[in-house]
């Protein structure tokens, strides 16, 4: 029958002992388990295990090891459980090793799949301009369940959500700067802030903020629109010419009315050039 031949403090790991067993064959092996299972189990100097002790010991001893790479894992940063089984397998650990260890991290408030949520959330709203939705569907693949997501990003103010908005959307209209009309303008921003993550709701707010902007831009945006279309249907003439340079343009978002007093200015313009 093995016996417990020591019980020592394990140096590194606070809360957990090396407990020396003595099996009848001579051999001796070192299990390391918590001190739950030191009072659980009643273990001293001396005492005889039964088989079943020593399996349950081992299995803890096993657990243990997935319990300190789970240890390890989480001094970086706050885990998920998804991520922190993910993490595991690929350490190559056992199922039963990784459910020993994600138990016992539960049981201490160390993973925590609402406070992972929640400080996800404000990580982002400190240090990025990404939307609720683009947070939200980050925690979905973080192995977040669909409630506990949505009540993080729920978290998410809608004041400082149009902050960070405006401050995304300032560093786009570079896209669309002399090259855009407002319709088009207006799709592509939108889209912009969509994909960033935010409603279309906010992202018809900020964008309304900026209508002066995307109206004086869309002044230069039909000069330099114009200009490739007259390059592309210059070897056209008459009416054609212009019915083709009003078709390109009206499909660029442009209103015709704009369009044909450009077109008429132009052409004004060229004939007392050739007068």
């Amino acid at each position: 029958m093995p016996v417990v031949a020591t019980i020592r403090t394990a140096e590194k790991s606070k809360g957990f002992f090396e407990v020396s067993v003595v099996e009848p064959d001579g051999s001796e092996q070192i299990i390391t388990v918590h001190e739950d299972v030191l009072v659980q189990e009643a273990l001293h100097r001396g005492k005889d295990l039964s088989a079943q002790q020593f399996v349950r010991l081992k299995k803890e001893a096993e657990g243990i090891k997935a319990y300190h790479a789970s240890i390890r894992f989480l001094s970086f940063r706050m885990r998920s459980v998804s991520e922190m089984r993910t993490y595991l397998a690929k350490k190559e650990f056992l199922p039963v090793q990784i459910d020993f260890a994600i138990k016992r991290l539960i049981q201490e408030k160390l993973l925590d799949d609402r406070a992972f949520a929640a400080s996800f959330v404000r990580t982002r709203m400190e240090l990025s301009t990404k939307g609720p939705q683009l947070i939200y569907r980050e925690l979905l693949q973080a192995g977040i369940d669909q409630a506990t997501a949505q009540e993080a990003v729920e978290l998410y103010p809608d004041d400082l959500q149009i902050e960070h908005a405006r401050k995304y959307l300032a560093k786009q209209t570079a896209s669309v700067k002399n090259r855009k009309s407002r319709v088009e303008s207006r799709q592509v921003l939108s889209r912009q802030l969509m994909q960033r993550g935010y409603s279309q709701a906010i992202s018809k707010e900020v964008l309304d903020e900026i209508s002066d902007f995307l109206k004086e831009n869309e002044k230069s945006a039909l000069a330099y629109q114009a200009e490739k279309a007259v390059q592309k249907y210059k070897k056209l003439t008459g009416d054609a010419f212009s019915q083709k340079v009003k078709e390109y343009l009206f499909r660029k978002g442009f209103p015709i009315d704009e369009i044909s007093v450009f077109l008429d200015d132009r052409i004004n313009t060229e004939q007392k050039d050739w007068g």
